[in-house]
């Protein structure tokens, strides 16, 4: 059975595949922007020789760029190197219960346009019109080099299922349940495509430029109209059977202790007397003072509080991270809040349990993660 993300990505047309040692180089670029050529010898415990190699190599290809000198220690001052951000584009796509959006992005992470549009109805044949329409716009506001576009990622909300492995979407999603997403996107675009779960495609890009610059371990809590997640160990996205491993929201539907996510929190803040028809509009208008938000973060703190437990105990994450589609402030003030309970003490200790964190990425994780998907395919 192949495992997520499904959909294929080629290799660079005249380039040969990256080695082990050069992918841990390009994955400490992308997570520190810039490193002393000098520093990446003992940062990943290469030779000088090699590092110097890889080094030499990729400004060749236009893959890294060597920056100013800078001294780091004794000796000659060493080159900064750098991700050439330009060297290569995709278009991250997220297909959630009630929009879609679509990101430009470059080698380095960074996001060079991005649209995200309401759709009530999504249905395949209205969401695939709307992503050209967007694709198309995109690319003439970018004046990005289309000869460099070099694949398209889509994080799509649902759980992995069968063999051939598919996906199961949620009920907003119903449409697309026998729908062949990677060639229907494929054909689209014209370009190779990759598709994994959103909440993953989201925890890809945490991993690689939010909490995961500084912490190997966590696990991400996705929310959206659902819930979902994903595990990052030892600085990598876990993926595990089925492509399924972050479905955090089966933990809850189990503990029975309700289900925050954004669609209860709509409904909150409806009753307060709002009008909202869709999660996408008002997660772009509320703060952390809208009424019906305080009602919403009290029925939270416990599930979350649970959930942590849970997650410490079974994976022993160093954090929990609350991102999404959630905005920055509530997520922040759901994590001060979040207490999960400990187990009787042994020896004058608690058992160690995660810290609870909002997410350190900002903007749609889940267009963003899922055009890396594509660069973690062939460069890190």
């Amino acid at each position: 059975m192949k495992i997520a993300p499904i959909g294929t990505m080629p290799p660079l047309a005249g380039h040969k595949p990256i080695s082990g040692g050069g992918r841990a180089l390009l994955d400490l670029l992308v997570r520190r922007g810039s490193v002393a050529q000098a520093d990446v010898v003992r940062l990943l415990d290469l030779s000088q020789s090699s590092v110097a190699r890889l080094v030499g190599d990729f400004a060749r290809m236009g893959l890294v760029t060597l920056a100013s000198r800078k001294a780091s220690g004794p000796g000659n001052p060493s080159a900064l190197v750098q991700l050439n951000p330009d060297f290569a584009f995709t278009l991250g796509i997220a297909i959630v219960g009630d929009a879609v959006s679509m990101a430009v992005v470059d080698l380095a992470g960074g996001v060079r346009g991005y649209t995200s549009v309401a759709m009530p109805d999504m249905a395949p044949a209205g969401v695939v019109a709307e992503l050209r329409r967007i694709r198309d716009a995109l690319l003439v506001q970018t004046t990005i080099d289309r000869t460099r576009l070099i694949g398209a990622g889509i994080g799509f909300s649902g759980f992995f299922v069968g063999d051939p492995i598919r996906f199961s979407p949620p009920p907003l999603l119903a449409a697309w349940r026998d729908v062949d997403i990677v060639a229907v996107f494929g054909e689209a675009l014209g370009l190779p495509v990759l598709c994994d779960n959103d909440a993953t495609a989201a925890t890809v890009y945490e991993c690689l430029l939010g909490a995961g610059r500084t912490c190997a371990t966590f696990a991400y809590c996705h929310l959206t109209n659902g819930f979902g997640g994903g595990l990052v160990i030892d600085g990598r996205t876990v993926r595990s059977w089925m492509g399924n491993a972050g479905d955090f929201g089966g933990v809850w539907w189990l503990l029975d202790r309700g289900y925050p996510n954004l669609d209860l929190l709509m409904t909150h803040v409806n009753a307060a007397g709002a009008r909202f028809a869709t999660v996408e509009e008002m997660v772009a208008a509320i703060t952390i003072e809208t009424p019906g938000v305080e009602r919403w973060l009290e029925d939270a703190v416990v599930p979350f509080g649970m959930l942590a437990s849970i997650l410490g105990h079974v994976v022993s994450p160093e954090k929990v991270v609350i991102g999404g589609r959630i905005p920055q402030d509530i997520a922040i003030a759901l994590a001060a809040r979040v207490a999960p309970p400990r187990t009787p003490m042994r020896n004058n200790a608690h058992f160690p349990l995660p810290e609870v964190v909002a997410s350190e990425a900002r903007g749609d994780t889940v267009a963003a993660g899922a055009g890396l998907l594509p660069f973690l395919k062939l460069f890190f």
